[in-house]
């Protein structure tokens, strides 16, 4: 099964918010349109039934804008997270870098408390979900991110390194 991994390696998922309405003068507060809280519906089932079959993750850092809380809420209608946070790092012009020393000092906490995280999803924004794939994948590609798409890293908590199972772009 897809999200069966090794002791070693955990899932991080990165998703991109749902389409959301026109640019504003405040970003932040931009919303979903219906056509957003569809494809994040869509991207909903496809990470249960693919990647995320008992419907949870350990983890779900979000970003504070409210297209991604929204994203999130909709996402957390077939996927539980045990834990989530709003993470103000991750926003657009976020630091691929830093999100990823955070990630990699949050895991090595978790497993120094013996509470051991296996699957976390991550709800940002173009570009940083782009850089934040390519830092930890280290590979530099740059992915496009449809909106509500998400990428799948299996990631090895002892190398720091992911790669990319698979890139989810919408049905």
């Amino acid at each position: 099964m897809s999200g069966q991994s090794s002791n070693d390696d955990i899932f991080v998922f990165i998703m991109r918010h749902g389409e959301a309405e026109s640019l504003r003068l405040d970003d932040k507060s931009r919303q979903l349109t219906d056509a957003g809280r569809a494809q994040v519906s869509r991207a909903a089932t496809w990470l249960r039934e693919e990647w995320c079959p008992d419907g949870t993750v350990d983890l779900a850092l979000v970003s504070p804008y409210r297209r991604t809380r929204q994203t999130y809420d909709m996402l957390s209608l077939d996927i539980h997270a045990a834990k989530m946070e709003i993470f103000a790092d991750i926003t657009p012009d976020g630091d691929a870098q830093n999100v990823h020393d955070y990630l990699d000092a949050r895991l090595a906490m978790s497993k120094a408390r013996d509470q051991n995280l296996k699957r976390i999803v991550l709800v940002s924004h173009m570009p940083l979900v782009s850089y934040l794939v390519d830092a930890m994948c280290d590979s530099y590609t740059t992915s496009l991110f449809a909106t509500a798409s998400i990428a799948v890293i299996r990631y090895n908590v002892h190398t720091h390194k992911g790669s990319l199972e698979v890139h989810y772009q919408g049905r």
